[in-house]
């Protein structure tokens, strides 16, 4: 009970310094994304616990780790082997959290001090209980520091899939993983008449290729220059807008909204607004 206790103190230490971390904002209105992450949370889960199990069958059934890194065998010794998979769990499991918190790959985005902070004084603790703790109310027995060394390794190598695993959960619940599947295969695509018309439009343009034509769309008036017609339309629109804010919601626009109606000279005045 100690011990689960002294494990939920950690987590809970770390947890809380998230309320500080240092994030980078979303530039679009954000919304609770419950999918993703119970997903996310599903496979992510099995993962890691997949990995732990993975570490206990090579600690205790092999002797991979003593061949490798030439450490003592701690097979069949359960006090031993509830330390290192304790160290194991207390590592992978709280540094998920800096994988959870970011947006692109984990490594590259920066948490913030007392995130940081939290993480390693979390995790010191819990190396020392492993490699010194010698405690028969918890059945555990200290493993040494080369056993410790060689956790802190499994625990990265099986850290840097993570980002991998994020990205590929968040693409598939995108759409198009499966929009990329299922229309290569005319018995399963949405398209009409089974695609029939994006194949005669290829075929079209095979042809037109071969004999030297220029595709369709290339001429003056073509159908790529009306479609960027809604596009700079979107764009007049947005900078009017904007515009417009500057006037009511800023000091410096609204000066210059004033001077312009009364016809003033406004080329020494700077042009860096703040929206």
């Amino acid at each position: 009970m100690h011990f689960l206790s002294q494990s939920f103190l950690q987590f809970r230490g770390t947890i809380m310094t998230i309320s500080k971390d240092r994030v980078r904002p979303s530039p679009l209105p954000d919304s609770w994304k419950l999918q993703e992450i119970f997903a996310q949370g599903v496979v992510i889960g099995t993962y890691l616990a997949m990995m732990t199990v993975l570490f206990f069958w090579a600690a205790d059934k092999t002797d991979f780790f003593q061949r490798r890194f030439h450490v003592e065998s701690i097979q069949n010794n359960h006090e031993k082997l509830t330390a290192a998979v304790y160290l194991q769990v207390s590592i992978i499991s709280q540094a998920l959290i800096f994988v959870t918190r970011s947006m692109s790959w984990s490594f590259v985005e920066r948490p913030g001090v007392l995130l940081m902070g939290a993480f390693l004084i979390a995790q010191l603790v819990a190396t020392f209980i492993s490699v010194y703790a010698n405690w028969s109310f918890t059945h555990i027995k200290g493993i040494g520091w080369r056993w410790a060394g060689v956790i802190w390794l499994y625990s990265i190598v099986t850290y840097f899939p993570l980002d991998i695993i994020k990205f590929t959960v968040r693409y598939i619940l995108s759409g198009r993983a499966w929009d990329l599947m299922l229309e290569r295969k005319t018995a399963f695509t949405r398209k009409k008449d089974f695609g029939r018309e994006d194949r005669e439009a290829q075929w079209a343009q095979q042809q037109r290729t071969l004999h030297g034509l220029s595709p369709p769309g290339t001429q003056s008036g073509g159908s790529a220059e009306r479609k960027a017609y809604p596009d700079l339309a979107g764009e007049a629109k947005r900078r009017a807008e904007m515009a417009r804010l500057r006037e009511l919601n800023t000091l410096k626009g609204h000066v210059e909204s004033v001077l312009r109606f009364k016809g003033l000279d406004m080329d020494h005045i700077d042009k860096a607004y703040t929206v």
